[in-house]
């Protein structure tokens, strides 16, 4: 069965391509602790993906508004339903978002739960034009703001791999094994003086701490982790904190022909903030057959004169930049209560700014003279700024509605959305950069697909004043094969159950609240990764590992009209 499952993730890494693993030589290398260093396709498409965010009325009927109209969310769905205002209407929606990650088979570390308070929107409508005995019935201006993606994101967990004493071959995979042998296949070592500086490309940085964190040395031009015993035990540890979001700036304007025809139009702008904090434990223990502790031994069963208790890898990559797109609608009601809608989103075109820092903190224990060394070297910090930044371009978006009205009793709404993924293409990469923007052309024509996503909500109205809705949506995979892995999760599907209430406080107030819980399924990652190329089994590998994450959200609106 291990055969077999190695087997599959060699297969699978052929498959993700160069930008999931550094290639150069015999070997290539890979996993979520190396590839800090530069945006993966994975991040590209996740910051392409849009949440059912906006205002609470929108939210907690699943997102379905492409047919819908008279709310400021139709401003980054579909600018047409800006037309179906009769009256001027200032809005604003805070936002509680909680998410929770859980790994498979892992118990959490420090941590699993990452709380935010934000807004999700923002905005003004404005009516500035209006003639009844016109086609042309009136006019509306939006602008405003919505939150399209929320990037904050806790997970965390710990696992063992523990030395078998009969089987003594058999040795526990640990992430000093990967950096030896990336610095030995590329011909990286120390100067005479034993410096070994950061003059080198980022990709190799982490290794290069390592080294200065005694994880490996330089045993006659061979790189060998000295300090680590052949028969260790090694506790896995992984905690990885994401923060930021994708805001919308929208400028919006809605036409309404004979109220039976709609049109619109929107531009936005968008800002974008994320940043991602990861820390990576090693945890050295030895132990005999009966669980006693036993001393740190090379392969000759010699004990090691000095020997690591512990390493702590921390990575810290940050993204700031901006993008802008197009939107246009159509909103036709044929016939009484019935709506059709249309809506096209342009892809939107990024220009983002990143900075990379790395530091690594280890114990080191003498066994003859029983002293302790605590090691802590940092990394130079990496900026690709200005023109030297990472541009690329997001799919576009189709979106198609219908929505029936029944009377002032009730609405049901079901929207369908497609939205092409191997359409990326990334137009500059920073000066230095391993990957080319053909590669990722590439990777994302060869490995990703357009999504199917589908929205419903219903709202139901007792009482003139009162509003009770529900909502759901579902989106598929971006992935030719999901069972492919790459160096980080990614999300693969997702599905979401939404609720909420609205309430007329007075002739010109509106009280909107909704919940939503999304979960995020994420295909499975390594941690680190050393196989042969061609083809060629693993030589070195954590394992697999499978993060879920599950969201919540609470919003209110607060809606003035005049």
């Amino acid at each position: 069965m291990r055969k077999l499952q190695i087997a599959i993730w060699a297969a699978a890494l052929v498959a993700t391509g160069s930008l999931q693993a550094q290639q150069r030589g015999t070997l290539a290398f890979g996993g979520a602790v190396l590839n800090q260093d530069g945006v993966l396709a994975g991040e590209m498409a996740q910051m392409s993906q849009p949440q059912a965010l906006g205002t609470a009325r929108s939210m907690a009927l699943g997102g379905a508004f492409t047919s819908l109209g008279a709310d400021l969310a139709s401003m980054s769905i579909n600018p047409a339903g800006l037309g179906m205002y009769r009256r001027n209407e200032f809005s604003l929606t805070p936002l509680l978002s909680v998410a929770h990650g859980q790994t498979q088979g892992a118990p959490s570390w420090v941590g699993n739960n990452k709380t935010r308070f934000a807004f999700a929107n923002v905005g003004v409508a404005l009516n500035v034009f209006e003639s009844p005995a016109s086609p042309l019935t009136s006019l509306t201006l939006g602008i405003g703001m919505n939150r399209i993606a929320d990037f904050n994101t806790r997970y965390s967990f710990s696992s063992e791999s523990r030395y078998d004493p009969s089987k003594p071959d058999q040795l526990m995979p640990t992430i000093a094994d990967v950096f030896g042998q990336q610095l030995g296949q590329d011909g990286i070592f120390p100067d005479d003086k034993g410096n070994l500086g950061y003059n080198w490309n980022p990709w190799y940085w982490p290794a290069i701490l390592g080294y200065n964190g005694y994880l490996i040395s330089d045993v006659g031009g061979q790189w060998v982790p000295d300090c680590i015993g052949r028969n260790a035990s090694v506790v896995h540890s992984m905690d990885v904190v994401s923060q930021g979001s994708i805001n919308e700036f929208a400028v919006s304007m809605g036409a309404n022909f004979n109220n039976v025809v709609y049109v619109g139009a929107t531009i936005g702008i968008r800002s974008v903030y994320k940043k991602v904090g990861m820390t990576y434990q090693e945890e050295y223990g030895y132990f005999d057959a009966n669980g006693h502790a036993t001393p740190a031994v090379d392969k000759n069963g010699t004990p090691l004169n000095a020997q690591l208790d512990y390493m702590s890898l921390y990575q810290e990559s940050k993204i700031d930049g901006s993008g802008v797109d197009f939107k246009l609608g159509v909103i036709v009601r044929p016939v009484a209560g019935l709506r059709v809608g249309v809506a096209f989103h342009t892809p939107t075109y990024y220009w983002l700014d990143r900075s990379y820092r790395a530091d690594i903190e280890s114990h080191l224990i003498n066994n003859k003279t029983e002293d302790d060394q605590y090691n802590f070297d940092s990394t130079p910090r990496q900026d690709d700024i200005g023109g030297n930044s990472w541009d690329f371009v997001s799919p576009s978006r189709l979106l198609f509605g219908a929505s029936y009205t029944f009377g002032n009793l009730a609405i049901v709404s079901v929207d369908y959305e497609r939205e092409w993924y191997n359409g990326i293409r990334v137009k500059n990469v920073p000066e230095g950069a391993d990957f080319h923007p053909e590669a990722y052309k590439a990777e994302f024509k060869n490995n990703y697909k357009g999504t199917n996503t589908l929205r419903a909500g219903v709202e139901v109205r007792p009482l003139p004043i009162f509003a009770v809705r529900l909502g759901g949506g579902y989106t598929d995979s971006m992935f030719k094969d999901r069972q492919q892995y790459y160096n980080s999760p990614s999300v693969y599907e997702s599905y979401y159950i939404t609720g909420g209430l609205g309430i007329n406080l007075g002739r010109n107030t509106v009280l909107d609240v909704a919940y939503q819980n999304v979960t995020e399924k994420q295909t499975p990652y390594e941690l680190f990764f050393s196989k042969y190329q061609n083809g060629g089994e693993m030589k070195t590998y954590s394992g697999l590992y499978d993060t879920k994450q599950t969201r919540h959200y609470i919003s209110m609106t607060l809606g003035f009209r005049f």
